[in-house]
C-alpha cells in the first residue's frame, strides 16, 4: 500500500493538473504557439493517519508558477509548474514536534494526449526533504521520476524513499 506521502504528492500533483487545465481553459485557442505563465498562491491542509500510525497534519504553502504551453491550433500540449518565486513550504506536525520543509527547485512538467488526459508526469528536483535540527535527513525525495497517468513509475532516478515506503527515520523523528 503506498504511503500518505506519495498519496499527498499524487494529489498535489492532480490539484495542480486540475488548477492548469482550468487555465488552460479561460485561455482563447492562439493563431501561433503561446505560453502562459500564472502565478497561484496554495494553502492547503491534510491529515495523515497511516504512515506512521499516529496522526500527521501537513500544511503545504507557497507559491507556484504555471507555464502552459499551447500550439497554433489551441491545443496545450505541455504544463510546468514550479515552486516559484519563494520557497515552498510544508510541515508536518505530530506529537509536539513539527518537521519543515522548505524548496523552490522542485517542478513538475504534465505532457498531455490529444484528447486533453495527462500522458506523462515528471518530477523534478527535491519533493521530499524533512530534516532535523542536528538530526540530519529523514525522509528525502529527490532526482527525477516520471509517471504514466495512473501513476505508474516509467522511470526514477535518485534517491526516493517516500516513493518506496521508507518512513521509519521520519515517523521516529516525531518520538
Amino acid at each position: 500500500m503506498r504511503k500518505l506521502i506519495v498519496s499527498m504528492a499524487i494529489r498535489f500533483a492532480w490539484g495542480v493538473i486540475a488548477l492548469l487545465v482550468a487555465i488552460a481553459l479561460w485561455a482563447q485557442p492562439a493563431a501561433a504557439n503561446t505560453t502562459v505563465r500564472t502565478v497561484f498562491q496554495v494553502d492547503d491542509a491534510a491529515v495523515d493517519r497511516e504512515t506512521c500510525g499516529f496522526r500527521l497534519h501537513f500544511h503545504f504553502f507557497g507559491s507556484i508558477t504555471a507555464t502552459e504551453y499551447v500550439d497554433n491550433s489551441g491545443f496545450l500540449y505541455k504544463s510546468i509548474a514550479k515552486g516559484r518565486p519563494g520557497p515552498f513550504t510544508v510541515t508536518v506536525t505530530a506529537k509536539g514536534t513539527t518537521l519543515t520543509q522548505q524548496n523552490s527547485s522542485f517542478s513538475t512538467q504534465i505532457i498531455y494526449n490529444p484528447d486533453g488526459s495527462p500522458k506523462t508526469i515528471t518530477d523534478n528536483g527535491p519533493y521530499n526533504k524533512f530534516t532535523v535540527p542536528g538530526g540530519g535527513v529523514v525522509l528525502v525525495d529527490t532526482g527525477h521520476i516520471v509517471f504514466d497517468s495512473d501513476f505508474n513509475i516509467l522511470f526514477e532516478s535518485g534517491p526516493r524513499q517516500a516513493t518506496h515506503g521508507d518512513f521509519d527515520a521520519f515517523c521516529a523523528a516525531f518520538g
